[in-house]
């Protein structure tokens, strides 16, 4: 047992340096510039390692960008459900925009790929956070009972919706900020979303769940 958890530790050690070597070196120098040469010797790992965890760099990106964006995840679903809709900068569109920024070179790149492996799994990170507000809120289960539209269209029309405006945040080249994205995208999706809820105001819907 003790053995295993030596491995473990130090499976762990090996995937922390390559995905932090790969984050400085994207910075540095941009995600598509850097090879797994340069990888392997910033984070002083052999490649015949690296190609034991990882099959190229894109799959270590990944799996990076996946323990970030859980950690967003995590960290956002234990807001309150008023968070979720604040109109104020401090909200989950916000806070995702703020990520998306913070890795800017990463996310400038990963756009750029054929691969729909980034959008799956920032799809099923929307999905896991609407589906935490359907779940656990008694306002979003009364509420399911008289929307029309099926929950699935609703949750992939606003990841597709989010991940359009990131895409379209990257051509921009990040020009705007994170609150002016969200208030952009707050413009283009909340009407629907209050038509959908069937409640005229957005002050309504936010005072409906106790803001």
């Amino acid at each position: 047992m003790k053995e295993k958890k030596h491995e473990d530790r130090r499976i762990a050690r090996t995937r922390g340096a390559l995905t932090q070597a790969l984050a400085e070196l994207s910075q540095e120098k941009g995600y598509e510039s850097v090879t797994v040469e340069e990888i392997t010797s910033r984070a002083n790992v052999g490649r015949t390692t690296f190609y034991l965890h990882y099959q190229s760099k894109e799959e270590l990106l990944l799996e990076g960008l996946e323990n970030h964006l859980s950690q967003l995840v995590d960290e956002i679903t234990q807001r309150p459900l008023v968070f979720w809709f604040r109109e104020s900068n401090n909200s989950l569109i916000t806070s995702i925009f703020e990520t998306v920024k913070e890795n800017a070179d990463i996310f400038s790149s990963i756009t750029k790929e054929q691969s729909n492996k980034v959008y799956d799994y920032f799809r099923q990170m929307v999905y896991r956070l609407c589906m935490k507000l359907i779940t656990e809120s008694p306002w979003a289960q009364k509420k399911i009972d008289h929307i029309t539209l099926p929950i699935d269209y609703i949750i992939d029309y606003f990841s597709g919706a989010i991940w359009a405006s990131i895409v379209w945040w990257v051509r921009d080249d990040f020009k705007e900020t994170p609150e002016g994205m969200t208030n952009n995208f707050r413009l283009m999706f909340f009407p629907g979303l209050l038509r959908a809820l069937r409640v005229k105001k957005f002050a309504d819907l936010v005072e409906s769940i106790g803001a």
